[in-house]
Formats: C-alpha cells, sequence, structure tokens
C-alpha cells in the first residue's frame, strides 16, 4: 500500500482498463481499530502489510457500486459493513451498520449524503481533523492533477448532482482522496471548485440567501449567534462574506482587531450596539460601518435591543493575519493555528542550545 502524506492513511490501486484510471481503496489506521474504504483487491503484500497494521473493524462503503472486495475483507478481517441507509438494499451482503447524512461513523469521520450521485445513498467522508474530503464516485480524479465529475450519463440529474458538492464546499478542508483517478493531496478545495466551474449547466458562482440555511454556532454564550456562511459555497478566493443574526442577548465575536486583513459591515435588517476601544454606538439599518487594519479596526457587535439585527460582514481573507483580542490579551497568528497570552512572551534566545 501507499502511505500518503498523512502518516494514518494507506491507499492501493487497480486499473480499469475499461475506464482507463485507478480505483483506489483506502485504509484509516487508528488506535480504537482500522477503517476500509471501498476496498479494491489487494495484492499479497499489501494483504500481508494491512494485517500487520491491525487489520479492520470495519468497512465503509461510499456506494452499492462500490462494494468491490467487502465481503472478502470482512471474512479476513472480521470487520462490520457500514453503508449509507439508502443504499443497504442495493447490496449483496449484509449490511451491519447504516449511516445517515451529518452521522460522525466514529469520532473524526464523519458521512456527507451525495443524494444526487451514482447511486440514491452515496456519501463522501470527511476526516474533520487533518482537513481530507473522500469522495466515492461523484467525483473523480481524472485528468492527473485535476478534478472532474462523473459522466452525466451515470447520473439521474447531472446538474442537482454537481450543485450538492456544495454540502463538500461547505467544509474546511484541502485534501481530496478519491475511489476512482487521482487523489488531490494539496489545493483540493480550489481543484474543486474549478471543476464545478467548468459547467455550463449550473453557475456555482451564485446562491440565493433562501438555499443556505442559519446555523447556530456551538460556543459559548453570548457568542452562540446564528450565521450563514456564504463564501465557500460559491467559489470565493480572497474575500469572505457571512450573514450574522444577532438575537436578543447575543454578541458577535469578542472584541478583536485584525493586523492585515480589513472587514465591512452593512446592517440589513434591525439595530445593535459597535463597542470600540474609541466608545460605542449605536447602528441601524443601512448602516455601513469600516473595519481597516490594525488598532482603530477593533470592534464588538452586541445586541442590547429586543428585536434580531442582521450583519452582512466581508473581509479579506489573509493566511498570514493576526487578530488581536484586547479585552482578554490574546493573539492569534493564522499561520500557526494557536491562540497565545501576548503577556506569556519568551525571549529570542529562550530554550536554545
Amino acid at each position: 500500500m501507499k502511505q500518503l502524506m498523512y502518516s494514518d492513511i494507506y491507499s492501493w490501486s487497480i486499473f480499469s482498463e475499461m475506464r482507463q484510471l485507478d480505483f483506489n481503496g483506502h485504509l484509516w489506521v487508528r488506535p480504537e481499530g482500522n477503517i476500509l474504504i471501498d476496498p479494491v483487491p489487494m495484492i499479497d503484500s499489501d494483504l500481508e502489510q494491512m494485517v500487520a497494521l491491525g487489520g479492520a473493524e470495519m468497512i465503509v462503503i461510499t456506494n452499492c457500486d462500490h462494494e468491490r472486495e467487502a465481503v472478502k475483507f470482512r471474512e479476513i478481517t472480521g470487520a462490520q459493513i457500514a453503508v449509507h441507509d439508502a443504499d443497504a438494499g442495493a447490496l449483496s451482503t449484509k449490511v451491519d451498520r447504516l449511516l445517515t447524512d451529518q452521522e460522525e461513523i466514529v469520532p473524526g469521520l464523519t458521512a456527507i449524503r451525495l443524494k444526487y450521485g451514482k447511486s440514491d445513498g452515496e456519501i463522501a467522508l470527511y476526516f474533520s481533523e487533518q482537513g481530507i474530503v473522500l469522495a466515492g464516485d461523484l467525483i473523480v480524479g481524472a485528468p492527473m492533477g485535476h478534478l472532474s465529475l462523473l459522466m452525466d450519463d451515470k447520473l439521474e440529474d447531472p446538474a442537482k448532482a454537481a450543485l450538492e458538492i456544495r454540502k463538500i464546499l461547505a467544509l474546511s478542508f484541502d485534501t481530496i482522496l478519491v475511489g476512482d483517478g487521482h487523489s488531490i493531496l494539496r489545493d483540493g478545495r480550489r481543484q474543486l471548485v474549478e471543476c464545478l466551474e467548468r459547467r455550463n449547466d449550473i453557475y456555482i458562482n451564485r446562491i440565493n440567501l433562501n438555499e443556505i440555511e442559519w446555523e447556530k454556532r456551538d460556543v459559548p454564550p453570548p457568542y452562540n449567534f446564528m450565521d450563514k456562511d456564504i463564501d465557500p459555497l460559491i467559489g470565493a478566493r480572497g474575500l469572505g462574506y457571512r450573514l450574522i443574526r444577532l438575537e436578543p442577548g447575543k454578541s458577535s465575536y469578542p472584541m478583536h482587531l485584525h493586523n492585515f486583513g480589513e472587514e465591512m459591515f452593512y446592517v440589513m435588517e434591525g439595530s445593535c450596539k459597535l463597542e470600540t476601544p474609541r466608545g460605542n454606538l449605536t447602528v441601524s439599518r443601512e448602516d455601513f460601518i469600516a473595519f481597516p487594519p490594525g488598532q482603530a479596526g477593533a470592534h464588538k457587535f452586541v445586541n442590547d435591543g429586543e428585536t434580531s439585527c442582521t450583519l452582512l460582514a466581508v473581509g479579506i481573507q489573509l493566511p498570514h493575519d493576526v487578530s488581536e483580542y484586547p479585552d482578554s490579551d490574546k493573539i492569534f497568528p493564522f499561520v500557526a493555528g494557536r491562540i497565545f497570552r501576548k503577556s506569556e512572551h519568551l525571549s529570542y534566545w529562550d530554550g536554545e542550545l
């Protein structure tokens, strides 16, 4: 098997003469029990390697056409077979676990149903900690270095199938592993957006607000506001934009500023309090507010009224940006992916020999 750039994920392949591309199986090695995904036939040395790595406790099938060697591997490993509920009746073998859309199969692995894919129960898999999406049939790694969608004649409604991929765009990922073709190990989001932009039966760069559900942020109150994250769904590159709904008593993000990125907010409905180090003021419907980089852009919105307030937030997305949180003395260098206390600093030579 090939070990991918992630130390715990392996892949092996067979070549399809008919499709002129590789069919891939994947193995996720976990201390709690390994997971096989869409297993294709293995050569003896790969089988020995899989056994040495701990075998498998579960086999996940992403669509009924990817049953492949699942029965054989269950006999070898004793693993349970899991498939989306809508595909269970289409398999030739007994299914041990029925999956649903957005179900966490095991910690760190979520099933994403793509209901207009090749089969009614097709799923993609999302490895949240690694930022990986594994696609079954709908997304194909071909030609090499690019992504495409399954041939239109294999899909009942190609346009709906393409738009369903927005469920993947809503995720945070950089790598796309594929069941068919060559995986994209870096810059997978851009490749997927460009694949969708090449289609003329949809316009992926447009969406109506009514097509996006309000999501409640899973954070401590009063910051558990509702929002609609728009930019990842329509292929934005350099700008981020979302709607934020503040119900009475709710606040937006803690007081913060960006050292490099610039933001703009537009009040679409209602009113709320804008808190800044320079003082507080009320902002209301049709107000535009600029937050430039640096100290002048520090801000926090608080709904201290009795009706909801909706804000449109627009900002430049910079991977080298650094946020600061004046009220809590925290600093967040985006490239580090971690937040630190500004006061807990070290000398340049600390810890060096």
